[in-house]
């Protein structure tokens, strides 16, 4: 004979489950909440570290545009350069960089993030070695890794991180157009924008006509 189900043999185990289901969600909201909390915050302090180390003669920081472009003043108020946060898709996932530029020249440039990127090859191009190409370019122009391009301004990539190494200078390019574009310290008119097909299409606005296209990728 087949043993009769009544409903509380159905609804008590329903409820329970019911019920485990609202906790582990609960739970688990939970801790993400508190992990994405200690993400950003550690995310703010390396880019508040990153800044400084771009413009180092500066003792504060203002922002112009939120998260992107601070101004960086000294003790008495005067404009020591600007810190400009700018990211491009690297080889494994987005690389971050802080651009430090003052009077129409870059001072510093900082990766402060590229944890996706391949230890030993792409990682690499936090490396100071890297990094001081950068300093001393100017806004004027365009920067190319030197492996696309044999003139103007131009850095060596990181050896077998060449798709990194784009992108950090895909990075220093936006922060260059939005230090030109939202400043009055540089006469460039250069403006680079992301087009399309993996193209950063660079366009001087001082001759209409002329544009180049830097390829991505190896």
């Amino acid at each position: 004979m087949r043993k009769k189900i009544t409903p509380k043999a159905v609804i008590i185990p329903t409820v329970s489950l019911f019920l485990i289901c609202i906790f582990v969600t609960a739970a688990l909201a939970f801790t993400n909440n508190l992990t994405a909390d200690r993400i950003a915050e550690n995310e703010q302090q390396s880019k508040s570290e990153s800044m400084k180390a771009v413009c180092p003669e500066a003792q504060t920081f203002e922002e112009l545009i939120p998260d992107v472009m601070y101004e960086g003043k000294d003790g008495s108020g005067n404009t020591v350069g600007y810190a400009i946060s700018t990211a491009a898709q690297g080889y494994g996932g987005q690389v971050k960089v802080m651009t430090g530029i003052n009077d129409g020249e870059i001072i510093g440039v900082d990766v402060y993030y590229n944890d996706d990127e391949t230890p030993g090859l792409g990682k690499n191009t936090s490396n100071e070695s890297f990094r001081d190409q950068y300093k001393g370019l100017t806004t004027d122009s365009v920067i190319s890794v030197s492996k696309d391009s044999s003139s103007g301004q131009t850095v060596d990539a990181v050896t077998s991180a060449t798709i990194s190494s784009r992108a950090v200078t895909k990075a220093v390019n936006e922060a260059v157009s939005i230090y030109n574009e939202n400043t009055d310290a540089s006469d460039s008119s250069v403006t680079i924008e992301g087009g399309a097909d993996g193209y950063t299409t660079v366009k001087d606005y001082n001759s209409p006509e002329t544009e180049k296209n830097a390829k991505e990728g190896e």
